[in-house]
């Protein structure tokens, strides 16, 4: 990632840019490390009372070379969505026996946490092809 993206003030719809990490081939091109990329963010929720914590879905969709536009997906191994993950201590509380009204008054009054993924985060990406090389899907054995 090169860019900042906080579920606390990301959009829909809203750009973000990556980067390659390593040389690779995408669709019979070799793409040097560093290559700019771009997706957007796809969905997004912001955190509020409650102790609701935010989360971000980003789409990873595309290189530009040149005059070239090389389309990517994020390696469907991986998650598009984040959100924060609970501590230890976090986890701990919810077996504590705390009386479950004053629990509710807590969590009312509670923010959650916003996901902020910005530089230096690293994710894979799969090229996509040119779809007018591509042929279609059939079922083996068929």
């Amino acid at each position: 990632m090169l860019d900042k993206v906080d579920s606390a003030t990301a959009y829909p719809g809203m750009l973000f840019r990556f980067k390659t990490t390593i040389i690779a081939r995408i669709d019979d091109v070799l793409v040097p490390q560093g290559a700019i990329g771009y997706g957007i963010v796809r969905e997004v929720t912001a955190a509020s009372n409650h102790d609701r914590n935010g989360s971000l879905t980003l789409e990873i969709r595309q290189i530009v070379l040149g005059k070239r536009i090389l389309q990517l997906m994020a390696d469907p191994r991986e998650t598009s969505l984040w959100a924060p993950a609970m501590t230890v201590t976090e986890r701990a509380t919810g077996y504590l026996p705390i009386p479950g009204i004053v629990r509710t008054a807590v969590n009312e009054v509670r923010w959650g946490r916003n996901v902020v993924i910005g530089p230096g985060f690293n994710f894979h990406i799969v090229g996509l092809g040119d779809p007018r090389n591509l042929a279609p899907c059939h079922k083996v054995g068929q």
